[in-house]
């Protein structure tokens, strides 16, 4: 059943007029929103333990049984909250647009969240160390004072963890999520200096002194290059109070700018796509971010900036090693897989059985053949990506498609694979899982975005289609029809059928203030509806809303239909 994306809100709110009518007409594109400043909230905890059992088990068995659950999503939807009359998130301190409203280039790209060159040259301080967790790890201070968190490749395999790192972060950057500053650094062991005060977690959490002893210990399997230096991830230290993670369901109740559900925010439920193409299942809250940025004026007030952070499980990184057959195709504990399993007495076949391992062991698992982003799973559930509806799975699309080869192959370079034709492997699985993505995206929703007004009269959007390379500008095609919603209901103005989604209004807002008079300052508005003509595979249609001023016209916002 087809319904327009403003459903839920009609019915919400009684059939009140439509957002793009009521909303100010005065602002930028992309609004800036200023946060509130307010006092440090607490230090998030989380128990890694109880986290994992709510987010298996406990919430999916409660949303399952909970039949207002399934009211609210399959019938009347749960719309995000986070965008504007557009569709668009604005920039907040969960996400900047960045790719969207322009286009970045090959080197800003790769550059990504770096201010610097990586670590400044001389001694590196450790100040502590972890054995714990997929790999060991050390915190170090350079002589700039600038602090890392240092994370080793598996030994058996070099440059595989720290290269899911570099390509992850620089995507999620460059898409506008909030993320660290990674610099891959090969460097000498011997740089280490231990600081007295260096400490390291014991038995059950105690904090206990990082000796020289321990250091040796936790880096004696790192795997040397035959001059004795070692490659290593360089995370630098996220600027801001550590507030821990913060989590994809609720809201932080100690901070007063947090007031959307983290369920009901685009940023978040879009994320999953970008998780899919990147095949970065480890989508945990433990590997998100909560940082309060002191104000300068006032250093006791501030606001809280979020995070995304830990990528070593994406691409084909599992953080130990390759990733295994199944990861990105079912969960940790994949219940319907599992009750397919009972039913079927085991004969059930998984269809990701096929695939197969790149021939790189610094790729690892990674392959665009059976990739299906319908089935891809997270290793855990994640309440945002549960509530994804297709409007934030297109809003995710719309920035993906606006990597190019270029950008791409800037990204994998950064890598800096070692293997003759690693990084040819993973462009070409990076290029083929976007391909197989935006195609089933766009085949639902009208892939037009982005509209802009020239000349104060000419309505022109980019067909993503088009630019993604997914239909030839020859093939494409759209019907379009104006409407005024005038005082006594809506009144067609012109219809018809052009090559490019390009269109001079100067003569038909001409002849509405002639024909419409006094009444057109009582009803403003009027919009054009895009849909592409038949025989093309029918495809719901758009509209885009515009006020009619005195000297021109204003975008206020699109609707789009959704299947």
């Amino acid at each position: 059943m087809r319904r327009a994306a403003f459903v839920p809100l009609l019915l919400a709110t009684g059939c009140a007029a439509p957002a793009w009518r009521t909303a100010p007409h005065d602002v930028p594109y992309q609004r800036v929103p200023q946060p509130r400043l307010h006092e440090p909230p607490r230090v998030a905890e989380v128990v890694e333990g109880w986290s994992t059992l709510e987010e298996s088990t406990v919430r999916p068995l409660a949303e399952t049984v909970n039949p207002g659950y399934w009211v609210e999503r399959e019938l009347l939807g749960v719309p995000a909250l986070d965008v504007n009359t557009f569709g668009q998130v604005p920039d907040s301190p969960w996400f900047e647009n960045r790719l969207g409203p322009s286009d970045l280039d090959p080197a800003t790209i790769a550059r990504g969240p770096n201010q610097s060159q990586g670590p400044a040259p001389g001694p590196l301080v450790v100040l502590g160390g972890k054995l714990e967790g997929a790999t060991p790890g050390l915190v170090v201070e350079d002589g700039r004072g600038d602090r890392y968190v240092v994370k080793f490749d598996p030994p058996a395999f070099p440059n595989l963890a720290s290269g899911a790192e570099l390509i992850a972060t620089k995507v999620l950057w460059a898409a506008g999520y909030h993320v660290p500053e990674n610099y891959v650094v090969r460097f000498d062991l011997n740089r280490l200096a231990l600081s007295p005060q260096a400490e390291t977690a014991g038995k059950y959490g105690r904090r206990i002194p990082l000796t020289r002893e321990r250091l040796v210990d936790l880096i004696a399997l790192v795997n040397p290059y035959p001059d004795g230096t070692i490659r290593a991830l360089f995370s630098k230290i996220i600027p801001g109070r550590a507030l821990g993670p913060f989590s994809y369901g609720g809201l932080r109740a100690d901070d007063p700018n947090d007031v959307i559900p983290h369920q009901r925010r685009r940023s978040l439920r879009g994320l999953w796509l970008f998780s899919a193409w990147l095949n970065n299942v480890d989508t945990r809250d433990a590997n998100s971010y909560d940082a309060f940025i002191a104000d300068p004026a006032q250093p006791e007030r501030g606001y809280v900036k979020h995070y995304l952070l830990d990528f070593g499980d994406a691409v084909g990184s599992a953080g130990v090693g390759p990733k295994y057959l199944g990861e990105g195709y079912e969960g940790l504990i994949d219940w319907p897989q599992i009750f397919k399993s009972l039913i079927t007495a085991g004969l059930w076949y998984r269809y990701w059985l096929p695939l197969q391992r790149s021939p790189y062991g610094e790729v690892g698992v990674f392959e665009a053949q059976v990739f299906d982003p319908e089935r891809w799973r997270p290793t855990l559930p994640n309440p945002a990506f549960d509530q994804a509806e297709l409007l934030d799975t297109y809003w995710a699309a719309s920035i993906i498609a606006r990597f190019d080869v270029d950008d791409l192959m800037a990204v994998v370079k950064e890598a800096r694979y070692r293997r003759p034709g690693a990084s040819a492997w993973m462009l070409r699985v990076l290029l083929q899982r976007q391909y197989t993505l935006l195609s089933w995206i766009f085949g639902r929703v009208l892939p037009l975005d982005r509209p802009t007004l020239e000349g104060g009269h000419r309505l022109t959007l980019e067909d993503l289609a088009v630019r993604a390379a997914l239909l030839a500008p020859e093939q494409v095609g759209y019907d379009y029809r104006v409407v005024w919603h005038g005082p006594d209901g809506d009144v067609d103005l012109r219809a018809g059928q052009i090559d490019s989604p390009s269109l001079d209004l100067t003569e038909v807002v001409e002849r509405l203030r002639a024909e419409a008079g006094t009444r057109l300052s009582a009803a403003p508005f009027i919009s054009v509806t895009w849909r592409r003509p038949l025989p093309t595979p029918e495809i719901p249609s758009m509209q885009v809303h515009l006020r009619i001023l005195s000297d021109g016209l204003l975008l206020v916002g699109l609707d789009r239909e959704v299947d």
